[in-house]
């Protein structure tokens, strides 16, 4: 007999502030794309409805995120 089973991705919801503004917004990954882009060095794309801006996390902000997604 053939067993079934869900794959679920786990979502990582974190604030990002708009660099223009300051103002914060949430954006979400899942662990697995962050923990690639930590641990390869690649970036992490954010963006800020206020401005309709995109941006590369820089290193500080990179290091709170990898904070939250290696507990």
């Amino acid at each position: 007999m053939f067993k079934e089973s869900a794959v679920t991705e786990v979502f990582i919801r974190f604030p990002v502030h708009c660099p223009i503004c300051k103002q914060e917004w949430t954006s979400q990954r899942t662990k697995r794309e962050l923990l690639d882009a930590l641990e390869n060095n690649k970036p992490i794309r954010a963006f800020a409805e206020c401005h309709d801006w995109h941006w590369d996390l820089n290193e500080t902000e990179r290091k709170e995120l990898a904070a939250r997604v290696r507990v």
